[in-house]
């Protein structure tokens, strides 16, 4: 089966920002069970394109300039098959659960 998804979002902001990094998991990735046939993601800005400690697809996107508003557009075509994932297909070695327990300067 195929299914075409389309993902906006918008930022506005009462003043304008000066910085502003923005993690994005919006394009899905290929498994035994679903195969991305096109994806195209707009942003305001090059979005650097990496994988996150689980594998999933990452664009990290930072704009360095003043901005009152931020669009980020998703779109694309994914086939599924009935075909059933393993427990996890994830070959990458995976976070420690206790990374998201450490006290940083942001949570205290």
């Amino acid at each position: 089966m195929k299914f075409s998804i389309t993902h906006q979002f918008e930022y506005a902001y009462d003043s304008p920002v000066r910085l502003s990094t923005q993690y994005l998991r919006l394009v899905p990735r290929d498994t035994k069970r679903q195969k991305v046939l096109a994806w195209k993601l707009d942003t305001p800005g090059q979005a650097l394109r990496t994988t996150d400690g689980y594998g999933n697809v990452l664009h990290v996107l930072t704009i360095d300039k003043p901005v009152s508003e931020i669009a980020i557009h998703a779109e694309g075509v994914v086939e599924t098959s009935p075909v059933l994932d393993e427990p996890s297909d994830f070959t990458g070695v995976p976070l420690p659960p206790l990374l998201f327990l450490r006290p940083t300067a942001l949570t205290r």
